[in-house]
């Protein structure tokens, strides 16, 4: 019987030893439960922070994709128009049409004079006299003012290209090279 006591008392140890590690796992867990509740409640502070977060971003880039549309369609024409309207191109065509006209003045001068010499030629058919000239000259004010740049008319159809069609498109029309 002593054996057998002996056997019980063994087994009851071990039965002792499994409860304790038993309860000490299940502490365990219940600590890891409580752990993972605190995980899941900060990643839920989480998720409403990169809610806000997204919708600020898509915010961002809504304006930015409708900063490339009006750049594309509307500012690209405008800055044209500026360059086409502004004192600086004013100036250039300016210079150039004045030495154009100093050429032409002295060219007329010269045959004028060579005509006056001869006394050959009536005024009516003296060579390069042109009686519609102002009317030409207002035509082609007018077709300057009314010039359309190519480029900038297909800009808007690159609003949905990415940056490197958009700048390939510009260097083309340009004649330079996107590689450098």
């Amino acid at each position: 019987m002593r054996k057998k006591d002996e056997e019980h008392k063994e087994i009851l140890a071990k039965m002792e030893e499994s409860f304790a590690n038993a309860r000490l796992a299940y502490a365990n867990m219940m600590a890891g439960e409580a752990d993972l509740k605190a995980q899941i409640e900060d990643m839920k502070g989480h998720e409403e922070e990169i809610k806000v977060e997204n919708v600020a971003f898509k915010a961002k880039v809504e304006d930015l994709q409708a900063t490339k549309a009006w750049m594309l369609s509307e500012g690209a024409k405008l800055l044209a128009k500026n360059i086409h309207k502004g004192p600086e191109m004013t100036a250039a065509v300016a210079a150039v049409n004045n030495a154009m006209s100093a050429v032409g003045v002295n060219s007329g001068l010269h045959n004028g004079y060579l005509h006056a010499l001869k006394k050959k030629t009536p005024y009516a058919d003296v060579p390069l006299l042109n009686r519609n000239a102002a009317e030409e000259l207002n035509a082609v004010v007018a077709s300057f003012d009314s010039l359309i740049f190519p480029v900038i008319e297909d800009l808007p159809k690159l609003v949905d290209e990415p940056l490197s069609k958009i700048k390939d498109a510009l260097y083309f029309a340009s004649g330079v090279s996107s590689e450098g």
